[in-house]
């Protein structure tokens, strides 16, 4: 799909209705795909203010924040999404990478081994499963 159409329709809704959550967060999806991370985060901002139970916002500015490789910020909005979504698999998910990423093993794995026990589709199910394993390798007491 053509992303600057997108963001000028999503730019028409918002200019009709500033308080249509989902137009920000559609427009703060496009602008991720199109790697404007800043603008992303704000529309996502924009969006969790105007519709703070959106679990799916936080996931999503978290993302964006993790792609801009802040990873505290994204662990903040990702135990958001999981506060407001308990059984959120893909947030353990990404959780739990940032974790890993963050070197804190133990937290990774937990959170890698909760998105496994709530399903994630089969290709994340295979890279959490490989994260894991070599979490757990890299985690055992050197003997």
């Amino acid at each position: 799909g053509d992303l600057d159409q997108a963001i000028a329709d999503y730019d028409q809704a918002i200019a009709l209705d500033p308080q249509y959550a989902d137009a920000y967060f559609n427009r703060g999806t496009a602008y991720g795909r199109k790697g404007d991370l800043d603008q992303a985060i704000a529309d996502y901002d924009q969006a969790i203010a105007l519709d703070p139970q959106d679990a799916e916002a936080y996931y999503n500015r978290g993302n964006a924040y993790a792609d801009k490789g802040d990873l505290d910020q994204a662990i903040a909005d990702f135990d958001q999404a999981i506060t407001l979504d308990p059984q959120y698999a893909l947030a353990y998910y990404v959780r739990g990478v940032a974790y890993a990423a963050l070197g804190e093993p133990e937290e990774a794995i937990a959170d890698l081994e909760r998105a496994l026990d709530l399903g994630l589709s089969s290709d994340l199910k295979q890279q959490a499963e490989e994260l894991l394993e070599e979490l757990e390798r890299l985690s055992l007491p050197e003997s």
